[in-house]
C-alpha cells in the first residue's frame, strides 16, 4: 500500500500555458513534486512511528520506500514495504514461565501460549496445546498502517498544500 501525490488537471493546465518551454516545465513540475513529497515524507514516518508504537524510528525508515517523480511520470509515492514487524520492535515484557506482553499500537497485549526462548531471547508462541509447532510473534504491518487513521489524515491534510506551493515556485522560476 502507498500514499501518492500526483499533478492534477489544474497544474497541468498551467504547464501547457507556458507553451514555449514544455520540457523545462515538465522537469520543474517533477522537481516541485519531489520537493513537496520529501517535506511530507518525514511527518508521515513520524506519525507511523507514533501510531504503531515502534521503539526505533529507523525501523519505520527501513520499511518505507519513496518513488520519485520525473518528467513524463508526475507522481510521488511513499510505499510501505514488508510484512508484520517482529514483536521485539515494540515495548515488550517477557519473563521465564510467563507469557509475552507487548504494546503494539500503544496498547498492552498478552499473547496466548507465548514464551521467551532462553538461548537467544526470541519471542515465540505455540500454535496449539502440544509442544510443537511454534511460530514467531509479529505486530502491525507498515503497508497496512500507512493508509490508516492518523497517518492518512495527516497526509491528506498537508501534502496537497506543500506540493502545490513547491510546484508553483518551480514553475514561476521559468517565467520571465
Amino acid at each position: 500500500m502507498s500514499l501518492t501525490v500526483s499533478v492534477g488537471a489544474g497544474l497541468s493546465g498551467f504547464a501547457t500555458a507556458i507553451g514555449t518551454l514544455p520540457a523545462k516545465a515538465q522537469r520543474a513540475m517533477a522537481e516541485g513534486l519531489n520537493e513537496g513529497g520529501d517535506k511530507t515524507r518525514t511527518p508521515v514516518r513520524r506519525d507511523l512511528r507514533e501510531q504503531t508504537n515502534v521503539l526505533r524510528y529507523g525501523t519505520i525508515v527501513s520499511r518505507t520506500k519513496t518513488r520519485r517523480a520525473y518528467p513524463g511520470h508526475l507522481e510521488y509515492a511513499i510505499d510501505g514495504t514488508g510484512k508484520g514487524l517482529p514483536i521485539k520492535e515494540f515495548p515488550v515484557r517477557a519473563a521465564a514461565r510467563s507469557p509475552v506482553t507487548a504494546q503494539p499500537w500503544g496498547v498492552a497485549h498478552t499473547f496466548a501460549r507465548s514464551f521467551k526462548t532462553s538461548a537467544k531471547g526470541l519471542l515465540r508462541a505455540r500454535l496449539g496445546p502440544e509442544r510443537f509447532p511454534i511460530r514467531a510473534l509479529y505486530g502491525p504491518a507498515i503497508p497496512k498502517e500507512i493508509i490508516k487513521d492518523r497517518v492518512a489524515a495527516h497526509f491528506e491534510a498537508t501534502a496537497p498544500g506543500l506540493v502545490e506551493a513547491a510546484v508553483l515556485k518551480r514553475l514561476a522560476r521559468l517565467l520571465p
